[in-house]
């Protein structure tokens, strides 16, 4: 067999072990707010460890914000997740400092359908299995909730 054909093969059969491995990475929900943003949005802020944000970058690791309720997780609603204005579905975001928000937007009437909201950051990969953060309180930054 030729080095090529070799090669390619160990890398499938590399790829198909990891994802039957069932590799889930589960980042730290260092904060989750929520704003009211403009024309009856919220807008949804939740802030990871910069190595939690350099995993999903380097993996490319394809997630989404998701809100349910903290108490009864069967209505979810997923929020496109974004990086200093780029979509993190790119990702060519940027790391600096300590940490990194991820903020998406979603209509406030969708929000307002979540008795006790809670966030989590949910998703996969082609090659590097599942991400879940499990559900985090989502706090109201300004004003009651």
């Amino acid at each position: 067999m030729s080095d090529t054909k070799q090669l390619i093969r160990r890398v499938v059969i590399g790829a198909a072990v990891v994802s039957l491995a069932g590799c889930v990475a589960r980042p730290h929900v260092a904060a989750a707010h929520v704003n009211k943003g403009a024309n009856d949005t919220e807008v949804v802020d939740v802030v990871l460890s910069a190595g939690d944000a350099k995993t999903i970058k380097d993996r490319e690791i394809y997630f989404s914000i998701v809100i349910v309720d903290c108490k009864n997780h069967d209505t979810r609603v997923p929020v496109e997740p974004y990086v200093a204005g780029q979509l993190a579905s790119k990702f060519d975001f940027p790391i600096t400092g300590e940490s990194v928000t991820f903020q998406g937007t979603m209509p406030a009437k969708v929000f307002n359908g979540f008795p006790t909201p809670c966030v989590a950051l949910q998703g996969g990969s082609y090659l590097f299995g599942k991400l879940d953060s499990g559900p985090v309180p989502l706090v109201r930054a300004t004003g009651g909730n």
